[in-house]
């Protein structure tokens, strides 16, 4: 299936999904108890962030299939506004584990057993520039349920993939205050040209924004492509380390791309040590890929190359 074919798919469901999940939406608050909290303590949740294209989702998928983490999959992420009902409707109507994939088409898996991004439920509780929509403890306190309760279902600690929730660090500590979030980096060329091409391939223009619209792209959207992929690489990049200044090196763990997909097994065991090592008992299972596929170099035209790689120099001058 191509990828005209898959987003009309996509449109079609969401037409049917959305009024579903506006109409269902109050059951949700059924299952929300305060006592369920304590899971979160027992099973700390952790959070992939990174810029798109960065790696992101195929850590995701790794840590999926071959840990203990239990995770969003597309059952549950088409039901945002019920998804402790849809986990429960999950563990009833699917029993025992499937082969996940290592592919996905713009950080979408395959089939409903594929880990899912999550991204509408994150947008009912934060705005399209990524502050929390309602300030009061009362909605924090929901969100923090509703985790809860889905980390109560599954007895395993959550992984929780969405790179636009690297503008969301700060805030998503402060709720889950014994969170974990593992930043994935790439070298930012190769990752300004992988953005590039999505742009071409999602919208076959160059200049469409894509992804994470971070402050520098809201503020000049007329910035020629080359200008806006780097403002958007810096300002999630800048997003994450002042986020790390401030929270501390105890919540991070940082990974690079190119040591993923070159190590592959030591890289997992490396994050799962460390994540044990704060209490979330995890374990290794299946066979870890020995290496990914790894590419460098020109990925695009050459004129576009250049300009990508001019600016990166540009703003690492000023």
């Amino acid at each position: 299936m191509n990828y005209f074919s898959e987003s009309y798919s996509l449109k079609i469901k969401n037409s049917i999904f959305r009024p579903l999940n506006y109409i269902l939406g109050p059951l949700q608050n059924n299952f929300l108890h305060k006592e369920d909290l304590k899971y979160l303590d027992l099973y700390p949740p952790v959070f992939i962030v990174g810029p798109p294209r960065s790696g992101t989702t195929v850590l995701y998928q790794l840590l999926c299939k071959h840990t203990n983490f239990s995770y969003i999959n597309n059952f549950i992420g088409h039901w945002y506004r019920i998804p402790i009902l849809a986990a429960k409707a999950y563990t009833a109507l699917f029993q025992g584990e499937n082969e996940l994939e290592l592919n996905s088409n713009f950080g979408k898996s395959k089939n409903h057993y594929g880990p899912n991004e999550f991204g509408e439920f994150w947008y009912k509780y934060y705005s399209k520039t990524h502050s929390f929509k309602d300030q009061n403890k009362k909605s924090a306190d929901k969100l923090k349920m509703e985790i809860a309760a889905i980390t109560k279902i599954f007895e395993k600690p959550i992984l929780l993939k969405n790179v636009v929730n690297s503008m969301r660090i700060e805030s998503l500590s402060n709720i889950f205050n014994n969170s974990t979030f593992i930043v994935i980096g790439r070298d930012k060329l190769d990752n300004a040209q992988s953005i590039l091409n999505a742009r071409i391939s999602l919208h076959n223009d160059k200049n469409h924004q894509w992804s994470v619209i971070t402050p520098s792209m809201r503020n000049n959207p007329s910035l020629p492509f080359y200008k806006d992929i780097i403002s958007q690489l810096d300002d999630i990049q800048l997003n994450i380390e002042s986020s790390f200044k401030r929270i501390g090196n105890n919540k991070f763990i940082f990974i690079e791309y190119e040591d993923l997909c070159n190590n592959t097994p030591k890289v997992i065991k490396s994050i799962l040590q460390k994540l044990n090592s704060r209490g979330l008992n995890l374990n290794e299972k299946g066979q870890i890929p020995r290496k990914l596929n790894f590419s460098t170099g020109i990925k695009v035209s050459e004129p576009d190359y250049e300009l990508l790689r001019k600016e990166i120099r540009k703003n690492e001058k000023s």
